[in-house]
């Protein structure tokens, strides 16, 4: 019987092809939206969960009471003190993650991401081995664990890895790491990525410190393991005092962070934060609940074109339940149909998505979720028909005078409404995001970016290297001039370069500036091409000059700032306070997202190289410049080789990110959601004219023109669409206009974009149902009577 009703099933498919396609493709589409966007979100929040007991692993860290400044690191002072105050931990660790330049008797140089930390470590991240000492491979100091990945690169096969040493290029006196074992590459999306875990004297070494000093001392990421029985609550509240109870570093408290939320809120330049992941959901959640609401009322409304059919197969002694089962049947067969073009499809899209968002879609991950999407939409639907399907079993087997099947299409009506709206939604967010785009890309950055460069991913801890490096630039004729600095575009900026305590004369008592600190050498201002308001920028060897932008100049209320005195932390040691003499003012610039607006800053020598280059070059000259060192850095020294050169104009591409995925998919979800709305209107015009056939030609008979008859249709749909507009396009600026907030140079939203979509969206729907509205007002009256 089953296969007798999946026969049938494709047979009115087919009958009712157009109709039935518009409903599927309709349904495929959104599918197509929300799974990808769906896994997005699923990745985002599963940082870390492969680890055994992930949902019991904490990250600590510090808030500063008075100022809020947070501070992510900790010591392991801080872990000491946790281990004897709280026994609800079960294990922690401390650990430190960096780059370091490496080298094998068959491998010159390598640049690794190493994890510094001691045997702990593997008590809080168990690993899976692959070889090598798997009870106590991190005993003493100077053993490493390698990936499997970095031990097949360094020596071919993972086992001839073991009892190798492995040399630091840092100083060649350092002894070698001596590798251990191997164990399985951590995947994509993990807050710990390493090639190598190492149990380094370092961490030994700030472990002698002090017990006072390490309570200050925030350089290490200390994570904790709690007991499953532990209240992760009760935890978080007596760790926030325990600091003041202690009786250490009154200031600050303590903190905790699930090891899932880290990604999103300890790491500043993370591209996409939640919010904005869940407004995409949010967004494909209403795509597919309204792409179902018009399935199910398309199918709806075949299934009434049909009641002849089902008075006719009860007249042949169907029952009321073998009704419903065809039904379900028939309704099954075609959302598995949608199913199977929506896997297709996703299957085609999947790379794109991947390059959007770039994170790696796992295939397996990608289907489960696929999977499982496919199955709720299945059961809803089924759920929400059998609601139909015993309402009208009821009608085609109580009685054999056929009904009246015309009420007010009050549900289609709904669906095609809700549609327009999530339409005119995405296409106006769109649109604002798009000139938003538009605006910050011709946004004056106070500095040319054109012929500037960055040259960084190198670690020279002598500095040799880079001053080699420095001087065959030097050399060159297409480069004007570079700079050694920590500047660097972001969206925030780093905690650590904060100043608050900065003193000067005249300063007011109540005043409290945070000035953000940025270390350069004497070239910076020349290289970037800034405008020297007054004064100069320092010369090489003046260790304590500083040159302040305009926003500085205004906080600190200055009217002749050069030659004027500040007091602030040393570079070297913030615990010494040194005088810096004003030499010099610039403009203002933007180092960071136009989220932000413009701080002061200082700029100071950074009394050393910090291994972060920008390089000023001819315009016009980037691409050759940028080939030519490429081939002398290798000459220069084999560490050189991971040296990333970049367009700063990248670098602030970059920083709007989330923005530029962001255009894409509200476009992609505009798309979908306008011809999924428009496939809508387009059946429910189909299946509207056809009942009305009767209706329109008695119209006719009585002396109403075809133009009147057509007019009457659009005003239908006018109507339909004025009412979204009424509700989407207030709704929409709001929410656009909150969004813009966010920028602190920002667009004004425009009356005219409004009117703008509202005649294209209105025009795209007329020209819809046109077609079928003509027909059937040129139809011969006559006819439709007597078929009637």
């Amino acid at each position: 019987m089953l296969i007798h009703y999946c026969v049938i099933a494709f047979k009115n498919i087919w009958k009712y092809k157009v109709s039935a396609s518009i409903s599927i493709l309709g349904l495929a589409f959104a599918l197509v939206c929300f799974v990808p966007i769906l896994y997005w979100m699923d990745h985002e929040t599963t940082y870390d969960s492969f680890y055994k007991d992930s949902e019991s692993i904490y990250r600590v860290y510090s808030v500063e009471k008075q100022s809020g400044k947070v501070n992510k690191g900790a010591s392991k002072g801080i872990e000491n003190s946790l281990r004897e105050q709280v026994p609800a931990i079960e294990a922690s660790t401390t650990l430190m993650l960096s780059t370091e330049n490496c080298r094998t008797q068959a491998t010159p140089y390598i640049q690794m991401n190493m994890l510094y930390t001691d045997s702990t470590f593997l008590e809080v991240f168990p690993q899976s081995f692959v070889c090598g000492e798997m009870n106590h491979p991190l005993q003493i100091v100077n053993n490493m664990i390698l990936s499997e990945r970095t031990a097949v690169r360094l020596f071919g096969d993972a086992e001839k890895a073991i009892g190798q040493p492995i040399h630091t290029l840092m100083r060649a006196s350092l002894p070698p790491y001596i590798v251990t074992a191997v164990v399985k590459d951590p995947p994509t999306h993990t807050n710990l990525p390493f090639d190598a875990i190492i149990n380094h004297n370092m961490i030994q070494h700030f472990s002698q410190l002090p017990p006072e000093a390490q309570w200050s001392f925030f350089v290490m990421d200390l994570y904790v393991k709690l007991h499953p029985s532990a209240d992760p609550k009760a935890f978080a509240n007596q760790l926030k005092e325990l600091p003041k109870r202690i009786g250490v570093n009154k200031e600050i408290e303590l903190r905790t962070l699930p090891i899932r939320e880290i990604r999103h809120h300890l790491n500043e330049d993370t591209p996409f934060t939640l919010n904005f992941i869940g407004l995409f959901v949010v967004s494909g959640a209403l795509l597919l609940f309204a792409a179902l609401f018009n399935f199910l009322n398309s199918y709806m409304d075949l299934f009434r074109q049909r009641v002849r059919e089902w008075r006719l197969r009860t007249v042949n002694g169907a029952t009321r339940k073998q009704l419903i089962e065809q039904m379900s049947v028939e309704l099954g067969c075609s959302v598995l149909a949608s199913l199977l073009v929506a896997l297709i499809f996703i299957v085609q899209v999947k790379p794109l998505f991947a390059r959007w968002l770039e994170i790696d879609l796992e295939m397996g991950r990608f289907l489960f979720l696929f999977a499982g999407v496919g199955i709720g939409t299945f059961l809803i639907l089924q759920c929400a028909g059998l609601v139909f399907f015993g309402q009208f079993s009821h009608t085609a087997t109580t009685s054999l005078v056929p009904k009246e099947t015309v009420k007010p299409l009050l549900l289609r009506r709904m669906a095609v409404t809700l549609q327009l709206i999530i339409s005119i939604l995405f296409i106006v967010a769109s649109l604002v995001v798009m000139e938003q785009m538009r605006f910050v890309n011709q946004k004056d950055l106070g500095f040319d970016p054109k012929g500037l460069i960055q040259l960084s991913g190198f670690v020279d801890v002598s500095g040799k290297i880079e001053s080699t490096l420095m001087q065959e630039l030097s050399a060159l004729p297409q480069v004007k001039s570079f700079t050694d600095t920590n500047f660097k575009p972001q969206h925030h900026v780093d905690p650590m370069a904060i100043f608050t305590n900065v003193e000067w004369e005249g300063k007011p008592l109540d005043t409290k500036v945070d000035f953000h600190l940025y270390g350069t050498d004497h070239r910076f201002g020349e290289t970037f091409d800034l405008k020297m308001l007054m004064g100069r920028w320092w010369t090489e060897g003046n260790e304590f000059s500083v040159v302040l932008n305009e926003s500085a100049v205004r906080a600190m209320g200055l009217q002749d700032p050069v030659g004027s005195i500040i007091r602030m932390p040393w570079w070297s040691d913030f615990s010494v306070i040194k005088e810096y003499e004003i030499v010099g003012v610039v403009n203002d610039f933007h180092a960071l997202s136009f989220r932000e607006s413009i701080h002061p800053m200082l700029f100071i020598p950074s009394g050393g190289l910090v291994n972060n280059l920008y390089i000023r070059v001819i315009p016009g000259e980037e691409g050759n410049i940028a080939h030519h060192i490429t081939e002398l850095l290798p000459k220069i020294d084999p560490t050189l080789a991971d040296t990333r050169i970049t367009p700063i104009g990248t670098l602030y591409d970059q920083l709007n990110q989330s923005e530029i995925v962001g255009l894409k998919i509200f476009s992609f979800l505009a798309f979908a959601c306008l011809l999924i709305s428009l496939f809508g209107i387009y059946a429910v015009a189909t299946a509207s004219t056809k009942r009305r056939r009767k209706e329109i030609a008695i119209r006719k008979v009585v002396g109403s023109k075809a133009s009147e008859i057509i007019f009457l249709f659009f005003k239908e749909y006018m109507r339909l669409i004025v009412i979204a507009g009424i509700i989407a396009f207030p709704i929409s600026y709001l929410v656009m206009n909150y969004w813009l907030q966010g920028y602190a140079y920002r667009i004004q939203i425009q009356i005219w974009w409004l009117v703008g979509i509202f005649i294209t969206i209105t025009s795209m729907v007329l020209g819809t149902i046109r077609e079928q509205v003509c027909k059937a007002a040129n139809e011969n009256p006559s006819e439709v009577i007597k078929s009637q």
